[in-house]
């Protein structure tokens, strides 16, 4: 792998450097959040005169170059409609110096301008930068009504499971971060908070395949960063929204948005509250074989669910501003909810000829609830040097989640006979977690086109499962010692980084080293067991991208990462979906180590091809198996042995007519996993097609429509195969009250695409599924802003960045 990448890299160094022949003036425009200006105007200007020589249009992400120029001395002019003029100091060009790149120029709000002119220009639905994809929810129809989890499965390259798996680009252990902060939560709780998470409150979706040293190791398959808005306007300002509509039963929601700046202070806050009444159903067959005999019985079963989703997510908060230099702020973000389930099942037993042995009826009651607080404490030091200073957070965070569940059986036996006494089973599972973690982050400014970043990170973190369940015998509950267990995890983790950004010529090199410290204690008091581990990681990354000519980018990149085991994953309990299957821990997991290398082009910033590959080391993944019972199965997390991936992603931004504009995402990628066994090493692959295209269509006097269409082909992760699906969406909006609101209304999954067909194989049991989501839905809603005047926004990367997805 080494050996390809060092080709890789080698080519991308050695490719011809004619464009340094040409006359070329480069650069990239930025606004005051750092976010790229397309299509704004620039102009180079005669330094004599002041006469203008040669003009361009900066492209969807924000760069420019201009060729052909001749020798002489000029000034560079941007405009851009809101913003104040740039100009340039003098540029020479000659004969020894013929290329001249500005780097990133950041334009002024001109705030007169802001006072009488309405800005409708709009960013484009996805965006690609150098280092990650972007996607611009805010001004998108979907915007509203949506969930966050919903969102993630409409964005390029991203898949969720129903259960809060999310992949990239087909690699599983993808980290999810909100503002830049871990959700600290586990597969299951991240989809609870990921559906109660309103999409009225998401302002973008961050996707980084590759990410560098400065970011968290962990995360195999790299990160997804969902971007809350941050209203900072001058004054008092804020927003409202709210949706009600229908699937197989009613939704709505509601939300608003306040703010107040001055010079001396900033302080904001926003409420979103999500309510829906959900309806799914689902087929599952479990089949048990023998080597030598084949088919041994199986199990065939229904499953009926209705739920009751309500959530309540907050955030508020406040900046001081210390003089020039200094700032000072608080912040707090808060998830309350709850998801009560009822599901009644049938599930039918038979031998190896189809007889039926018995049916089981099952009433299954969840009641589940959580509360997510975060407090964090930041600071920002800027010294004399622009760009030169020093960011520090400290953050707490607790999470508490609870389901009490009841599980009721009866059973019934074929031609009238003696029926089994019926079971039952009640459970009470708590978790209760405690964060603390801090960071200093240090940027050094080199020179003009250089910069060095360092950083400290330090975090402590210790959750608590006192799992209870009691077991119905002679019509009476009992506890169940067998699976009842009281299990406290504590893990220690100190992190150290240096990154280094330069730029020459038409070349830009990112080169950086991540060390981490991790130390664990897992304490099974039930049992009087203790599991110990400590390890030290070392993560380099390397990147190098160069411009050629003015249309024409090619980049390589190199990381190391890692992928700690969840939480609760290493929690050996059981937590049972019904009466003959449960999950459970594997306090014996290993770390899985990823080395990811990528080879990209781009062409005017609107077309973008990326070659990569993937080799992950001890991969972690959900084995099943089957108690001695010949009944219970149960599913866990295994180190099952290495994977890898081989892909080619593309992503065009389009503008068929000038009414349509769209961005297309084609994915195509190899996932082959070698899985130690018991009876030795078997190999499950397969190959992947995934399709995300966006497409908007301005229709005049404030009126657009948006379609989205997403499809992938059949997946192998693990020891599973998914089946094909897709999902269709379609959304109208009309601008109304003078373009300060919008009213929208959206159909998802059109065509109800979204059904889920899973197999699940390993050894001697196999597991087939069918889930039918309540995934066809239509929202009516309406949003409402109100304020004029925008400044640059301060959203932060606080210190609690890898660690709530693994809870």
């Amino acid at each position: 792998m080494m050996k390809t990448y060092i080709v890789a890299l080698l080519c991308t160094l050695s490719i011809s450097i004619t464009a340094m022949a040409q006359k070329n003036i480069y650069g990239k425009l930025l606004d005051e959040k750092a976010q790229q200006i397309p299509f704004a105007s620039v102009s180079v200007l005669r330094a004599v005169d002041s006469v203008k020589a040669y003009a361009v249009m900066t492209d969807t992400a924000g760069n420019f170059a201009l060729s052909g120029v001749k020798h002489g001395k000029y000034l560079v002019k941007i405009s851009y409609i809101g913003y104040e003029d740039y100009y340039s100091p003098l540029i020479e060009l000659t004969a020894l110096k013929s290329l001249h790149h500005l780097g990133a120029i950041r334009l002024n709000t001109d705030s007169r301008l802001l006072n009488t002119v309405n800005i409708s220009g709009q960013r484009p639905l996805i965006e690609q930068t150098i280092d990650k994809t972007v996607m611009n929810i805010e001004k998108s129809i979907f915007a509203e009504g949506n969930t966050a989890l919903e969102l993630l499965n409409k964005a390029p390259g991203v898949t969720v499971t129903e259960n809060g798996e999310v992949s990239l680009k087909g690699r599983s252990g993808t980290a999810v971060m909100i503002n830049g902060k871990p959700t600290y939560l586990s597969g299951d709780q991240l989809a609870n908070l990921l559906r109660g998470t309103n999409s009225a409150s998401i302002s973008r979706i961050e996707i980084m395949a590759n990410p560098g040293a400065q970011f968290d190791a962990s995360g195999s398959g790299g990160i997804v960063n969902i971007i809350i808005k941050k209203n900072l306007l001058i004054g008092f300002n804020g927003s409202i929204n709210g949706n009600i509509g229908a699937g197989k039963d009613i939704r709505h929601g509601e939300g608003f948005a306040l703010s107040y700046q001055s010079a001396l202070l900033n302080t904001y806050g926003s409420y979103n509250a999500n309510n829906q009444n959900l309806e799914s159903n689902s087929k599952a067959s479990r089949l048990f074989y023998d080597d030598s005999r084949g088919l041994l019985q199986s199990i065939q079963q229904e499953n009926q669910e209705k739920a009751k989703l309500r959530s309540h997510n907050f955030r508020v908060g406040i900046d001081f501003n210390l003089g020039e230099k200094n700032t000072l702020g608080f912040l707090m973000n808060g998830a309350i909810g709850k998801y009560p389930t009822q599901q009644p099942s049938s599930s039918i037993l038979r031998n190896a000829n189809g007889e039926t042995i018995w049916t089981a009826l099952t009433q299954t009651n969840n009641q589940e609830n959580w509360k997510d607080l975060l407090y964090n404490a930041n600071y920002v030091h800027k010294f004399n040097k622009d760009g030169h200073e020093l960011k520090a957070d400290v953050d707490y965070v607790y999470h508490y989640s609870k389901m009490n569940q009841q599980l009721d059986t009866r059973y019934l036996l074929p031609d009238g006979g003696a029926n089994r006494p019926s079971s039952g089973r009640r459970g009470n599972i708590p978790s209760n977690d405690d964060v603390y973690a801090a960071k200093i982050d240090y940027s050094l400014p080199l020179s003009k086109k250089s910069k060095l970043e360092a950083g400290w990170k330090g975090s402590n973190v210790r959750t608590e499962n006192n799992l209870q369940y009691d077991t119905l015998q002679n019509n009476s509950y009992l506890p169940d010692a067998s699976t009842s267990n009281h299990f406290v995890y504590k893990e220690q983790i100190q992190a150290a980084y240096i990154n280094l950004n330069t730029a020459w010529s038409e070349y830009q090199l990112q080169a950086g080293l991540r060390a981490e410290y991790t130390n664990t204690k897992g304490e099974q008091l039930t049992s009087n067991m203790v599991f110990k581990k400590d390890y030290l990681g070392l993560f380099p990354s390397l990147f190098i991208t160069r411009n050629f000519q003015e249309k024409h980018q090619l980049k390589t990149g190199y990381s190391r990462r890692i992928k700690r085991p969840g939480y609760w994953d290493l929690n050996p309990f059981r937590v049972y979906d019904d009466p003959f299957a449960f999950y459970e821990g594997n306090p014996h997991l290993k770390p899985a180590i990823v080395n990811a290398v990528e080879l990209g082009y781009g062409y005017q910033s609107r077309y973008f091809a990326t070659l990569s590959y993937n080799h992950t080391g001890n991969v972690i993944a959900e084995q099943v198996g089957r108690l001695n019972d010949g009944t219970t199965t149960f599913q866990r997390p295994e180190n099952i042995g290495s994977f890898d991936n081989f892909g080619l992603s593309i992503t065009a931004s389009t503008q068929i007519f000038k009414w349509w504009t769209g961005s297309q995402f084609l994915n195509v990628y190899h996932n082959r996993y070698k899985i130690n066994g018991n009876t030795g090493r078997t190999i499950n692959s397969g190959n992947t097609l995934s399709l995300n295209s966006q497409n908007t269509f301005n229709l005049g006097k404030g009126w657009k429509t948006e379609l989205s269409a997403f499809f992938i082909s059949e997946e192998v992760s693990g020891i599973t195969t998914t089946r094909p699906y897709s999902i269709i969406s379609s959304g109208i909006q009309k601008e109304v009250l003078k373009g300060k609101g919008s009213l929208k209304f959206m159909v998802n999954d059109i065509f109800e695409g979204y059904r889920i067909k899973r197999k699940m194989a390993y050894e001697s049991v196999v597991f087939l599924s069918r889930h039918n989501s309540d995934s066809r839905y239509g929202l009516l809603s309406f949003s409402y802003r109100f304020g004029a005047k925008a400044t640059p926004s301060n959203e932060r990367s606080t210190s609690s960045e890898d660690l709530k997805e693994r809870m």
